[in-house]
């Protein structure tokens, strides 16, 4: 028994010292690790700057003002025939954006805060190259820019190119003007109950605004950005019975606007005092008993030739509707007055031609999806490309061509 009892332990001390030495790396060539073969290193990356530069000129700019993190607005460029992603600039806090004539530059005003969602403001206009997507330049502005929903009008360039014009709001009224030529703020123009530009084609430096009273108010500048003249318009609307939409479709002097009762209006800003030159109803008696309104944003469109315009409608509409999408979109032969065709609102909300007048472009008050589709003088649209979606919350929208 004691010999047994001996020879277990024994055993048990030559199980452990087997245990310890794997345990310890020291078991004999038969149990060791086959080695791994080393991956080779990684080439370092380079990474290559790339531009717009090979880039096709059908181009649509879709501004977000990414309302749920609003200190991080983006303008998004795409290919508006394949839909691709092209790039996109940083906007700031409820950045506005304007094109130059050429789709050359791209003028930006903008608010950051020094600490991202506080500390002290800082307004600026910024100049983008809109080949290389960099920056060229930027001038302070005073820190009393309109921050706003994106709208056409809010930031302009005057019809020499050299002065952008942007919107400030404190709640009082004013614009800026900036020299583009000297790189810096040259006036603040007051303009008390008006809101937005209308820059004129055939005065250098002249613009209107639309106001409250319902009239227009028209400012010529000087060469040096300087107020010479200030003039209104007689009464033109009436903001309380049929207010005008602020969005306004240009034809050289001519702006269009549409009411939210569904009137056309058609206004030349090309003198010293602005002119209505005429006013007529989209929808007849039977449709406005149906409640057929417009509604949306950039909610119209006209035709580079001045011949068409399409409007997003909806029908049941009524006081508080005028920023429903659309249920149909209406084209309209300007000549007359009438509508010619319908089309599915695929709940449009905001709306643009292409400069070249090939293309209708579209952006879904619903789902945020920018559609593109091949115009043709009224006929049914042909859909050429969709972005679901183009943004967070994406209001307006330019062509580059």
């Amino acid at each position: 028994m004691i010999a047994l009892a001996f020879a277990s332990r024994s055993t048990w001390r030559q199980a452990a010292a087997v245990v310890c030495s794997a345990a310890l790396g020291l078991s004999g060539p038969a149990l060791a690790a086959p080695a791994k073969p080393q991956a080779p290193e990684l080439p370092a990356e380079t990474l290559v700057p790339s531009t717009l530069e090979s880039a096709p000129a059908e181009r649509v700019y879709v501004a977000d003002i990414a309302i749920n993190t609003i200190i991080d607005g983006r303008l998004r460029i795409f290919d508006a025939v394949k839909g691709r992603f092209l790039g996109q600039l940083h906007t700031g806090y409820a950045g506005m954006f304007a094109l130059s004539a050429r789709s050359d530059e791209i003028y930006v005003a903008t608010t950051y805060l020094s600490r991202g969602g506080r500390g002290e403001r800082t307004d600026v206009l910024e100049v983008w190259d809109s080949t290389t997507l960099g920056i060229k330049y930027e001038v302070l502005l005073p820190p009393r820019r309109a921050q706003a929903l994106n709208y056409r009008g809010l930031i302009s360039v005057t019809a020499n190119g050299r002065f952008v014009l942007v919107q400030n709001a404190t709640p009082a009224t004013s614009i800026t003007v900036v020299d583009l030529t000297e790189r810096k703020v040259v006036t603040e123009v007051p303009t008390p109950g008006c809101w937005g530009t209308l820059p004129a084609a055939g005065h250098p430096s002249r613009f209107a605004m639309l106001c409250g009273d319902g009239k227009v108010a028209t400012v010529t500048l000087d060469d040096k950005g300087q107020v010479v003249d200030r003039q209104a318009s007689e009464k033109v609307f009436d903001a309380d019975n049929d207010a005008w939409f602020h969005h306004a479709e240009r034809l050289g002097d001519r702006y269009f606007f549409v009411s939210f009762k569904g009137g056309l209006h058609e206004v030349d800003v090309g003198g010293p005092m602005a002119v209505l030159k005429s006013s007529r109803s989209l929808v007849n008696d039977a449709q406005r008993k149906q409640g057929w309104r417009p509604g949306g944003y950039q909610l119209f469109a006209v035709h580079p030739t001045g011949r068409w315009a399409v409007v997003a409608m909806h029908e049941k509409g009524g006081e508080g509707s005028h920023k429903f999408p659309a249920k149909q979109l209406w084209f309209v032969d300007l000549g007359s007055g009438k509508r010619i065709a319908t089309a599915p609102g695929h709940g449009t909300a905001s709306i643009t031609f292409s400069r070249s007048g090939q293309r209708l472009q579209a952006l879904d008050g619903l789902t945020g999806a920018l559609r593109t589709w091949q115009w043709n003088d009224g006929k049914p649209l042909k859909l050429m490309a969709t972005v679901a979606p183009a943004g967070a919350a994406a209001l307006q929208l330019e062509s580059h061509d």
